[in-house]
């Protein structure tokens, strides 16, 4: 009688498996959020990335500081502004390709802002927490 429960069990399991996998092939069970026009998820669309083809943000593991690398790219150098939501400026740096600083700033949001000669290459937010 045990036996025929775990056969049984194995069997619907094997079936689920079937049907759910040409779902799963087809892209409909991958967890997506809903496609926007240009083919890109919605939640995606309204952030912004934190790494670009200028630089490179990301948080230091052991205190509240954020890493901003500047990325190998043409332009010798570029100019990296911190600014508060209020619209102050909070730091600037002149980084060449491969620089590295490091933000200490207060608990907040901030938005960056960098620039390669007089064209903006990126901008986005930095939280604070």
């Amino acid at each position: 009688m045990k036996l025929k429960s775990t056969l049984l069990s194995a069997a619907c399991i094997s079936m689920c498996i079937m049907l759910v996998q040409p779902a799963m092939a087809a892209g409909k069970l991958t967890g997506d959020k809903e496609k926007n026009e240009e083919g890109k998820s919605a939640k995606k669309a309204k952030t912004q990335s934190r790494h670009n083809a200028a630089v490179r943000i990301y948080p230091d593991v052991f205190s509240r500081k954020m890493h901003v690398v500047a990325k190998e790219n043409e332009v010798k150098e570029i100019d990296f502004f911190v600014f508060d939501l209020e619209g102050t400026l909070m730091q600037h740096y002149k980084m060449a390709n491969g620089d590295h600083q490091k933000l200490s700033l207060a608990r907040g949001k901030y938005i960056y802002r960098v620039f390669s000669g007089d064209e903006e290459t990126a901008t986005g937010e930095i939280e604070m927490r």
